[in-house]
């Protein structure tokens, strides 16, 4: 059954079944379903600005405890987070709410997903909307190998996760509320500005490569919410979340099962003028236009870094429901 909580901003709770595990949901609102999916290492929480605003717009809206994180079931397995089996999830998640076409729409791992999604479920999904990370096709190489020749000597978060333990090991080891607050800071607007993201040698730790944040909160996340954040990684540790990084050669082949990875549906991109991911390589905007038939939106807010939904809601809201208004349901 349902359950409603005065304290969640995202309106019902409910559980689905998805791809053999159960999937916390909170529903809100009425009309056509759009899907909201969050990343790393963040929670559903992290829409509380975009669900009021959507349901005010006249949209369904569900935002889901993504496999491995809050309240949904987080298999042990890194095998288990492929891109399919998150696409499967949400096409569940579409399945329980009655919604025959939805619109995905994902920031960081969530517009991964939300892109693959789109691929997945080709006459279902009306229109995709990514954040942060854009589409692309699969590398010509090992995402790894890549890594291997753009940083060979530098320390890179994504291969420093590849190793099973290791990465959960540093992060259960800390004090959570700090280093949410660390890793947060480091990817805003304001921590990019003052390269609180560093470069340190290839052994170091993940929390060796951010800056300490200042004292007091952030302006983009309460204490009171960060709370919340951090109490969801206390309960349900860190495996889950870690293990979305740990499929690299397993998409890529999925997607190329998938045929030529180009979006057909109506899409939009939005990331933050000092969007990290995209000073990782060159070419990936590129990329995602030669492989988006219907590109629609791309705006790069001022002074916004990685957080782009919390960092700057107004834009982000302003940019998907003026998208979602063009789009045919």
């Amino acid at each position: 059954m349902p359950t409603s909580d005065a304290a969640n901003p995202l309106g019902v709770t409910r559980t689905v079944r998805g791809a053999g595990i159960d999937l916390c949901v909170h529903v809100a609102g009425d009309g056509p379903l759009v899907v909201l999916m969050h990343g790393w290492p963040e929670q559903s929480l992290s829409w509380r600005h975009q669900v009021p605003a959507l349901a005010a717009a006249g949209f369904r809206v569900a935002t889901p405890d993504m496999r491995g994180y809050g309240q949904s079931d987080k298999p042990e397995a890194p095998d288990a987070y492929t891109m399919n089996t998150v696409a499967a999830d949400m096409g569940a998640v579409a399945d329980a709410l009655g919604a025959a076409r939805w619109v995905a729409v994902g920031h960081d791992w969530g517009a991964i997903a939300a892109w693959r999604c789109a691929l997945y479920h080709p006459d279902r999904v009306a229109a995709v909307f990514g954040m942060s990370v854009p589409h692309t096709s699969p590398p010509p190489m090992p995402l790894l190998s890549l890594i291997d020749q753009l940083f060979p000597d530098r320390f890179f978060y994504i291969r420093y996760f590849q190793s099973v333990g290791v990465g959960e090991a540093e992060l259960e080891g800390a004090d959570t509320m700090t280093a949410l607050k660390q890793i947060f800071y480091g990817g805003s607007g304001p921590g990019m500005a003052a390269r609180a993201i560093r470069q340190v040698p290839r052994d170091a730790t993940l929390l060796q490569s951010w800056a300490s944040a200042p004292d007091g909160p952030l302006p983009f996340l309460p204490d009171q919410e960060l709370a919340r954040y951090a109490a969801a990684f206390d309960a349900g540790g860190w495996r889950g979340p870690l293990n979305w990084y740990r499929n690299f050669d397993r998409n890529a082949a999925d997607a190329r099962a998938l045929g030529d990875s180009v979006i057909q549906q109506p899409a939009g991109f939005l990331a933050g003028e000092l969007e990290p991911v995209l000073m990782f390589w060159p070419g990936q905007l590129e990329n995602m236009r030669g492989h988006c038939k219907d590109l629609r939106v791309e705006a790069r807010p001022a002074g916004v870094g990685h957080w782009i939904q919390q960092e700057a809601p107004e834009a982000t809201n302003a940019a998907l429901i003026g998208f979602l208004s063009g789009v045919t349901l």
